[in-house]
């Protein structure tokens, strides 16, 4: 195994990118119902709080005339209730697209704050890929945690870790082409850091045998492998091309962590890195190379750093924190304490150019990760609690 050489320390001035700022303005949503009953003025109100970070929200019911050429909206939602078959429908038209969202009612709050869930997450999920009518577009409504989304390489499926219904954070998602939600119920377990293989396999770190783990499922047979050390903590996987990269603890005397790759065809494990104590985590590849994030141990502050020429190099390194880096062919993307929040930023390392992506977003935004033009990052904007918004880059 060669031994990297860690160069010092040299500060790399970078320039902020002169680029037109994404504008987050609140699209205007219309929710139009046809009756006044408990039922149906509840899923109003649910509607209507869970909107109201992203959307101007104008509600009304069928006697009101509404004149749609002086007030353009992005999405009209019509509700109806059919006491006969106990069932709310909702007609969802945007970019003349119509979605029919219907389901039998339960009259309690627990299926009203689901159903109002997937009616908005089925929309969204809908306009990623079929609409241009946004610039920042919200994904996943859940009242608790939704971190770490992901796009397989493919474009078919969105996965993403959240707390929902059950508490424990577990793999979710939704299949684009079968329009279903994606589960992988590891109940006794909390799983971070979620990605998909070309095969369906998916890629995480659990806690199911009890520590820090990097293992691989397939969601066909159930088979779980572990890739990790049976004694140390591994953390952070991520998957590129047939190998899986991650941060695994290291012990002599004392502890840190090094960075590692596993051949999934080869069944082989490499360690890329040795460095002692230091901790780095996150890596992922930017234009062939490895790239990750480091922590100083004297300061406490994070950085970026590539492993190149057989040495282990600053790439974004300033005196505020960089951290969970995400590489592309071109670009490197992470979330960077600016202003007094965390924001999106796109790195072009040979420009030495940073465009800030949430600028005018004033809540903490991590965990971003890039399907071609689009940019995925969870943003923690009610109470701490984060749902998976997208940009799409212009």
């Amino acid at each position: 195994m060669k031994k990297y050489n860690f160069l010092f320390l040299i500060l790399i001035l970078i320039s902020v990118m002169i680029f037109p700022q994404i504008s987050f303005k609140k699209e205007k949503i219309l929710l139009k119902k046809d009756s006044n009953s408990w039922i149906m003025n509840q899923i109003i109100q649910e509607f209507e709080s869970k909107l109201s970070y992203s959307y101007n929200v104008f509600a009304t019911d069928s006697s009101t005339s509404i004149n749609d050429e002086l007030e353009k909206y992005n999405i009209k939602m019509e509700l109806t209730e059919d006491s006969s078959k106990n069932t709310i429908r909702v007609l969802a038209t945007f970019d003349s697209t119509v979605l029919d969202l219907s389901e039998k009612i339960k009259n309690n709050k627990d299926w009203i704050d689901i159903f109002t869930i997937k009616v908005l997450e089925k929309i969204s999920f809908y306009r990623l890929f079929n609409s241009n009518d946004w610039n920042v577009l919200q994904l996943t409504y859940w009242d608790g945690i939704d971190e770490y989304p992901i796009i397989s390489s493919d474009g078919k499926k969105l996965i993403f870790i959240s707390d929902r219904y059950i508490g424990n954070r577990n793999i979710w998602g939704y299949d684009f082409t079968n329009n279903k939600y994606i589960n992988i119920p590891l109940n006794f377990s909390s799983e971070y850091f979620p990605n998909i293989t070309e095969d369906g396999s998916y890629v995480f770190q659990s806690s199911l045998y009890g520590k820090w783990d990097v293992l691989i499922y397939n969601p066909d047979t159930q088979d779980i492998t572990r890739i990790s050390d049976a004694s140390y903590n591994a953390y952070t996987p991520y998957y590129f091309n047939g190998d899986i990269y991650f941060s695994a603890e290291e012990r002599n005397g004392k502890s840190w962590t090094e960075i590692y790759k596993y051949s999934i065809k080869d069944d082989k494990l490499e360690r890329l890195t040795s460095l002692k104590n230091t901790f780095k985590f996150r890596p992922t590849i930017y234009n062939n190379h490895v790239i990750f994030q480091m922590i100083d141990s004297k300061t406490g502050q994070n950085n970026i750093y590539i492993i190149k020429d057989g040495q282990i190099q600053p790439i974004v390194y300033s005196k505020l924190n960089e951290v969970d880096p995400f590489g592309t062919k071109k670009y490197i993307i992470y979330s960077k304490l600016t202003d007094g929040y965390y924001r999106i930023i796109l790195f072009d390392p040979k420009e030495n150019k940073e465009t800030p992506l949430t600028l005018n977003i004033s809540d903490d935004a991590f965990y971003p990760s890039v399907y071609n033009n689009i940019v995925l990052f969870s943003l923690y904007y009610k109470n701490g609690e984060p749902d998976i918004f997208a940009i799409r880059l212009p």
